[in-house]
């Protein structure tokens, strides 16, 4: 039955997958609403880095900006194949191009196009290291595993009664928290990282989540969607969606200009965003133009 209902969502979903790719035409504090409603995080334990005299922390505005790179004006030439790139503050370099606004998708024609600027990241060893060991798990879904420092960590799906999905992470064999990322059309289960030498557990569903050495960032930050995390230089760096605009988090800090939309579907072969090898890689628009953009 469970594999039935999945087989009819995804039918859904991939009649609809370019309608998923706009910003959705709602305030941002229903947006709020629906988050608090479908991404539940329910803490049943404690981490080594959370004491148990520590409170949960409380809400708190997107992270601070910590530097920004210069208005970029867009070229009357749709694309030059020729990169801007801007040195932040925080050391890393910002390089984006101009290219044609329409819709991108993951085929051969239109990532060849998109790589002219600068070649699109691929996973090499380090990262491979980085991430957790995936394990298949029933319904056709799968578990994560990881070992940091002398703690074990693991997914479980503990609860599939409602809907898809209600996972558990575990600690030394303990559960710590449970968190249900709502409607989900491929694995909810994405990212199980060892960065910095803490876990960042990525569930990605209707309102994607980020936990963070068992903190939610949705909850601490007051967040619409917390996107693909990764690595740079030992720091954590990721897509934050705050009152329906995007932007680029690194070591908890705002950088560049905020996006009216970053192209980041998890499934139906659509344009996402792609990272390793210490870069990180997406397509978006702002103010009306589409940028190719790397950050390293």
């Amino acid at each position: 039955m469970f594999k039935k209902t999945i087989s009819l969502f995804l039918v859904v979903i991939l009649t609809s997958c370019n309608s998923l790719l706009t910003t959705p035409t709602i305030t941002p504090a229903e947006v709020m609403e629906t988050a608090q409603a479908i991404v539940k995080t329910e803490i049943v334990g404690t981490l080594t880095a959370m004491p148990t005299n520590t409170p949960v922390p409380s809400a708190s505005p997107l992270p601070p900006t910590e530097t920004s790179i210069p208005i970029i004006q867009s070229s009357s030439i749709p694309f030059s194949g020729t990169p801007t790139v801007v040195v932040l503050e925080n050391g890393l370099e910002w390089t984006e191009c101009v290219v044609p606004s329409r819709a991108y998708v993951h085929n051969q024609a239109d990532m060849e196009f998109l790589a002219k600027c600068f070649d699109i990241p691929t996973w090499d060893e380090n990262d491979k290291r980085r991430m957790g060991e995936r394990v298949e798990a029933e319904h056709a879904l799968t578990e994560l595993r990881i070992t940091i420092g002398s703690d074990h960590f693991e997914t479980k799906l503990e609860d599939i009664s409602q809907g898809c999905c209600r996972y558990e992470l575990i600690k030394n064999g303990e559960p710590v928290l449970n968190i249900t990322p709502g409607f989900v059309t491929s694995d909810p289960n994405r990212n199980f990282w060892n960065i910095g030498g803490k876990l960042v557990w990525e569930l990605a569903g209707y309102i994607s989540v980020i936990v963070v050495d068992g903190v939610n960032f949705n909850e601490k930050y007051q967040l619409e969607g917390s996107h693909f995390p990764y690595e740079i230089d030992g720091k954590l760096i990721y897509i934050a969606k705050k009152n329906g605009k995007y932007h680029i988090v690194y070591n908890e800090k705002v950088m560049g200009p905020e996006f009216d939309q970053i192209f980041m579907a998890y499934c139906c072969g659509m344009i996402s965003v792609y990272y390793g090898q210490g870069q990180y890689w997406f397509v978006g628009r702002r103010d009306g133009t589409y940028y190719v953009v790397a950050i390293h």
